[in-house]
């Protein structure tokens, strides 16, 4: 239940947040469509392609070498739906 009301938090303020768009007139279509837009939206493609590279070295390199060989059972991971 508590994921849903997450859902429905999010679908209310992104039609909040395309409202206020429409009412500063701002096109969404327009902005997308420039080459200014493409540039933007490929520079910040770029960067989560960077910082998600960068999060998997962090996890090769410092992480996985340093948990236990068997982890799951270190930690005693509780078994779902029961």
């Amino acid at each position: 239940m508590k994921n849903q009301q997450g859902i429905i938090k999010l679908i209310i303020l992104i039609i909040i947040a395309v409202l206020l768009l429409s009412y500063w007139g701002i096109n969404l279509r327009q902005v997308a469509e420039s080459n200014t837009g493409r540039a933007n939206f490929g520079y910040l493609a770029d960067l989560v392609g960077q910082a998600w590279s960068y999060l998997g070295y962090l996890w090769t390199s410092f992480v996985t070498p340093n948990l236990p060989q068997n982890w799951s059972e270190a930690i005693k991971l509780p078994k779902l739906g029961n």
